[in-house]
C-alpha cells in the first residue's frame, strides 16, 4: 500500500506516528508524511495554508492536499487533527481518508464550539472511508452515526516505544506530583493550583512540578506566587517528560476532555499513578484514580489519602506490554489493508476491534 500520514503540523506525526510508520514500511507499505509544519524526526511534505485552526489560508490548502496524493500516488490518507482531517476530506481529487480521531473536538454541547463541531463532523462523514477512534464517547458517536461503515477502535490508543517508558523505582522522599501538558483553556493549569492549595492547607508536605508550554504559563507563575505556593509549586517551562515521571509519586491530570491522554499512558506505562478528573478520554485510562469534574478538593482528598496510606509506594498491578505501539501499527495496518480497493463502503467490512 501507498499509504499518506497527515496531520496539521509536523509535530503532531512526530510525536505520534514515527513508530507506526516504521513498522510499516517493515511490512513492504510505502508511508508519505505531510503537514502543514515541517517534521523533526522525518521528511515531509509540507503544505501551503495547512494550520492548527482554520483561516483564510485553508483555501490554498486545498491544491496542496490534492497534489500531494496525485504526486505519492497514494492508494489511502490517514488523517488526524481537526483541520487536516477537514480540509482533506473536502479536497478533491485525493486518495480515500481514513479519519484517525485523537479525540472529537467537543465535550457535552456546553459552549458554541460543542455544538458547530459535530455538525461539521456529520456533514463530512458521507467523504470518510474509516473512523479509527480511541475513546468509549467518540467511539459511541461514531457507532450511531457511521453505523455499517469500517470503524475501528484502538483502546491503548496509538501506543508507546516502551523502551522510551521503563518502570522507574518509587522515589524515595516526601510526596512528589507532576502535571505535564500545555498551559491552554482546555487542559486547565489552573485547576492543578488549586489541588496543591488544598493539599497545603491540609499540612501534607509535598512539591509539584509543572512541566509545558502555553499562553497560560506566564500567568501561571504569578499565580503560584499569588497565591503563597512559591517553594511548592514550579511551572519553568517545557520539560523530559519521562524523568518528571520517574522522579515521581504521582501524575496530576486536569484537562476538560481528552482523546486518549498520552501522558497518562506514559504514566500507567512507567507505574507511576494518575489522578484526574472523570471526563471523556480520561475516564478510558485503566488504573487512573478520578473524582467528579472540577472537584479539586475532591482529587486532593484522594491523593492526600493515597499517600498516607502507602497506597502510593505499591507497584502497580497492569500488563503494561498492551500499551506497546506495535499492536496499534499491526492493527491499523490490516484495517487500511480491508479499504484499500474496497470503496470502503460495505457494511462487510466494519470492524470496531479493541487492541488490548
Amino acid at each position: 500500500m501507498r499509504i499518506g500520514l497527515l496531520a496539521s503540523t509536523g509535530g503532531m506525526l512526530d510525536s505520534f506516528f514515527i513508530e507506526i510508520a516504521e513498522a510499516w514500511r517493515s511490512h513492504g507499505h510505502h508511508v508519505s508524511f505531510a503537514a502543514g509544519s515541517p517534521m523533526e524526526a522525518a521528511r515531509s511534505t509540507v503544505i501551503p495554508g495547512l494550520s492548527r485552526r482554520p483561516d483564510r489560508r485553508m483555501f490554498q490548502a486545498l491544491t496542496g492536499l490534492r497534489r500531494w496524493s496525485q504526486r505519492e500516488g497514494l492508494d489511502v490518507i490517514v488523517t488526524n487533527s481537526a483541520t487536516a482531517s477537514a480540509l482533506v476530506r473536502l479536497a478533491v481529487g485525493t486518495a480515500p481518508v481514513v479519519y484517525f480521531c485523537h479525540g472529537l473536538h467537543w465535550n457535552e454541547a456546553r459552549s458554541i464550539g460543542d455544538r458547530i463541531w459535530p455538525l461539521i463532523e456529520r456533514a463530512l462523514l458521507p467523504r470518510t472511508a474509516g473512523i479509527i477512534s480511541l475513546n468509549s464517547d467518540d467511539q459511541r458517536w461514531f457507532a450511531t452515526r457511521f453505523a455499517g461503515r469500517p470503524h475501528l477502535h484502538l483502546a491503548s490508543g496509538v501506543g508507546l516505544d516502551l523502551l522510551d517508558y521503563p518502570v522507574r523505582p518509587v522515589p524515595e522522599g516526601p510526596l512528589r506530583l507532576c502535571w505535564i501538558g500545555e498551559f491552554s483553556s482546555r487542559k486547565r493549569p489552573h485547576l492543578a493550583l488549586d489541588i496543591a492549595a488544598h493539599l497545603r492547607d491540609s499540612g501534607l508536605v509535598f512539591r509539584l512540578e509543572m512541566l509545558g508550554e502555553g499562553r497560560f504559563r506566564t500567568e501561571s507563575r504569578a499565580e503560584i506566587e499569588f497565591r503563597g505556593l512559591s517553594g511548592i509549586v514550579t511551572a519553568i517551562g517545557p520539560g523530559d517528560a519521562a524523568a518528571a515521571l520517574e522522579r515521581s509519586h504521582a501524575l496530576v491530570h486536569t484537562a476538560q476532555w481528552e482523546g486518549l491522554p498520552r501522558v497518562m499512558l506514559e504514566s500507567l506505562a512507567m507505574g507511576c499513578p494518575s489522578y484526574a478528573f472523570d471526563v471523556k478520554g480520561v475516564r478510558d485510562i485503566p488504573s487512573a484514580r478520578l473524582a467528579a469534574d472540577g472537584e479539586t478538593a475532591e482529587l486532593a482528598a484522594r491523593i492526600a489519602a493515597d499517600w498516607t496510606s502507602g497506597r502510593l509506594l505499591e507497584p502497580m498491578p497492569f500488563d503494561r506490554s498492551t500499551l506497546d505501539y506495535s499492536h496499534a501499527a499491526d492493527g491499523i495496518r490490516r484495517f487500511l489493508r480491508t479499504l484499500v480497493g474496497s470503496g470502503a463502503t460495505s457494511p462487510a467490512l466494519e470492524t470496531n476491534q479493541h487492541v488490548e
